[in-house]
């Protein structure tokens, strides 16, 4: 089943990435509790030796779409950190060119572990990958407690 983009989406100004997500060059599109958008560019840089976007690549979109989905409670909150516990990713078709668009959802949770999913299309709004993952929430920006495991 499609991840439909929820009608109270809210634009997201600025949301800075570190390390390796940051170095992909993703942008946090959109979000509400429980949702996130991001976007991304596809570059050369990012292909495989078939001429398509690495299957790592799609995989780390996939994981950071489904962590911020419910660790991200929008720009002036602070944000949840979380740790994959497991994901599953099945690839549908190639990236080849142009904008990707990233989607995921928190699907449920406990006190400190979630599920969420998430999905990739291309420009043409066919769909490259989905996945699912379990997580961990760890801690919160600005040291706020780690909730009980």
């Amino acid at each position: 089943m499609p991840i439909v983009r929820p009608a109270d989406v809210q634009p997201v100004g600025q949301f800075d990435f570190v390390g390796f997500n940051k170095k992909l060059g993703h942008r946090l599109t959109g979000w509400r509790p429980g949702f996130v958008e991001l976007t991304m560019e596809i570059q050369p840089d990012l292909m495989n030796a078939s001429g398509v976007v690495h299957g790592g690549v799609l995989m780390t979109l996939l994981d950071a779409a489904s962590g911020l989905a419910a660790s991200f409670e929008g720009p002036d909150r602070p944000r949840k950190f979380c740790r994959t516990l497991s994901f599953t990713t099945q690839f549908i078709n190639p990236g080849r060119s142009g904008t990707l668009t990233v989607r995921g959802q928190k699907r449920g949770s406990g006190r400190s572990t979630f599920v969420c999913e998430a999905e990739i299309a291309d420009e043409q709004g066919e769909l490259v990958a989905v996945g699912t993952g379990t997580y961990r929430q760890i801690g919160k920006e600005g040291g706020g407690p780690t909730p009980a495991a």
